[in-house]
């Protein structure tokens, strides 16, 4: 026999805790942000944008309201004057749509013949909560148009 020594042999068993240890490793990476493929920072920013939308809404509402109730400021003033039934009044705008009250009423007579559903209408679109019976809520309308000269 010869009596050299055999030479050194591999250890199985090493290997395979090496590989599973390499495994355990290389599934850890996934939680860095360049192996994700950037997927949280994309997450994150896509919630950044998402909340700018938003703000970006609430500013136009805001820029409609202040636009608005400039408008009827000075629709406001031009009623004020009005002291017959038949003189003409000047429409407000609503401060839901910013757009001009189309059916608001040409005449103070005019709104003085609202009906209730009329009434609650015009008062929700210029940014009233209708309050009391019919005749109430009229001399609410009168008084968000600006019609403080004639008795209201």
């Amino acid at each position: 026999m010869d009596a050299r020594a055999a030479p050194p042999q591999p250890n199985f068993e090493t290997i395979s805790d090496s590989f599973d240890a390499l495994s355990q490793q290389f599934a850890l990476c996934g939680n860095l942000p360049a192996v994700d493929g950037g997927a949280r920072l994309v997450h994150m920013v896509q919630a950044v944008l998402n909340r700018l939308d938003a703000l970006d809404r609430k500013v136009d509402g805001l820029d409609r309201k202040v636009t608005v109730s400039n408008r009827n400021a000075v629709a406001r003033a031009q009623n004020s004057t009005v002291i017959r039934g038949n003189m003409e009044l000047e429409p407000l705008y609503s401060m839901v749509t910013g757009e001009r009250l189309d059916h608001f009423p040409q005449t103070l007579d005019q709104l003085e013949r609202l009906q209730l559903p009329a009434v609650n209408d015009l008062l929700t679109h210029l940014g009233e909560a209708p309050r009391g019976r019919l005749e109430e809520r009229r001399r609410q309308l009168k008084l968000v148009s600006g019609l403080v000269t004639r008795a209201v």
